[in-house]
C-alpha cells in the first residue's frame, strides 16, 4: 500500500515537472502539414503569376481559376495528407505490436540467447560487462519491459503506441489548411487589383506565413528565436522559389 502511494506521488511529480503543451506532441505533424500546405498553394499561385493578363475577362477568369486549382488542391491535399499520416501512425503501431509479440514468443522460448542479445546491446552502450549482466538480470524480470527494450533498442524499432492516430491526422490537416489558405486569401479579397500585385501580396503571405511557423517552433522547441525562423523561412523559401520557377514554365 505504501509502495502504491509512493509510486503515485512521483508520477503525479514527473507530470508536473515534465508538462508539454499539446501542441509539443504533434510539432513534427504541425511543421510537415504546415510547410506542405503554404507550398502546395503557393505553387499554383505561381503557376498563373505569369500569365498574359490582356483583359478584364482574362484577369477574372485567372483569378477564378487560381482560387479554384488553389482551395481544391488545398482540401484535396490536406485530406490526403491527414488520411496519410493516420495510415502511417497505425502502420508503425502494428509493425511494433507484430515485432514485439514476436520477441515476447523468443524470449520465452530462447531466453538465454535473448539475455546474450540484450547484455550486448548494453554494453553497445557504454555498460560494463558486470553491469550489462546485472542489468539484464533484473530486465529479465519484468518481461514487458524487457521486450520493449529489445524492440526499441536491438531492432531499432521505436515505440508509437503513445502516439494518437486520429489526433496526429488532425493535426497535419489542420496545419495544412491553417497555413496554406494564407497565399490564396489575396486571391479571395483583392480581386478587382493589378494582378501582378495580387501574386505580391500573395508571395508576402506565404512569407509571414512561414515566420510565424518558425516563431511556433521556436516556442515549442525553446531553440533560438532568430535561428528557428531563419530555419523555416530559408527551407519554405528554397521550395516556395523551385515552385515558382516550375509553375512559370507552365504559365497561361
Amino acid at each position: 500500500m505504501l509502495r502504491s502511494s509512493r509510486l503515485k506521488r512521483a508520477e503525479a511529480h514527473i507530470k508536473a515537472a515534465h508538462k508539454r503543451s499539446p501542441l509539443s506532441s504533434y510539432l513534427k505533424e504541425v511543421i510537415y502539414g504546415a510547410i506542405d500546405g503554404i507550398i502546395t498553394t503557393f505553387a499554383v499561385v505561381a503557376g498563373f503569376s505569369g500569365a498574359a493578363l490582356s483583359s478584364d475577362t482574362t484577369t477574372q477568369l485567372s483569378f477564378m481559376m487560381v482560387l479554384l486549382f488553389g482551395l481544391a488542391n488545398l482540401f484535396g491535399d490536406g485530406v490526403s495528407m491527414g488520411l496519410g499520416n493516420f495510415l502511417a501512425v497505425r502502420s508503425e503501431q502494428g509493425l511494433y505490436k507484430n515485432l514485439w509479440k514476436r520477441e515476447q514468443s523468443e524470449s520465452v522460448e530462447n531466453g538465454n540467447v535473448e539475455a546474450r542479445e540484450t547484455k550486448f546491446a548494453l554494453m553497445k552502450k557504454g555498460f560494463s560487462e558486470e553491469d550489462a549482466h546485472a542489468l539484464t538480470l533484473i530486465f529479465r524480470r519484468n518481461e514487458a519491459y524487457w521486450v520493449d527494450f529489445i524492440v526499441s533498442n536491438e531492432l531499432k524499432v521505436a515505440n508509437p503506441m503513445g502516439e494518437s492516430p486520429v489526433y496526429t491526422g488532425i493535426a497535419t490537416f489542420t496545419a495544412f489548411i491553417s497555413f496554406g489558405l494564407v497565399p490564396l486569401v489575396p486571391f479571395m479579397v483583392m480581386g478587382s487589383i493589378d494582378p501582378h500585385m495580387v501574386f505580391q501580396f500573395s508571395a508576402l503571405g506565404a512569407l509571414i506565413a512561414l515566420i510565424t511557423l518558425g516563431m511556433v517552433k521556436w516556442k515549442v522547441v525553446g531553440t533560438h528565436p532568430v535561428y528557428s525562423v531563419l530555419e523555416v523561412v530559408v527551407v519554405g523559401s528554397m521550395a516556395a522559389s523551385v515552385a515558382f520557377f516550375i509553375g512559370t514554365l507552365f504559365s497561361l
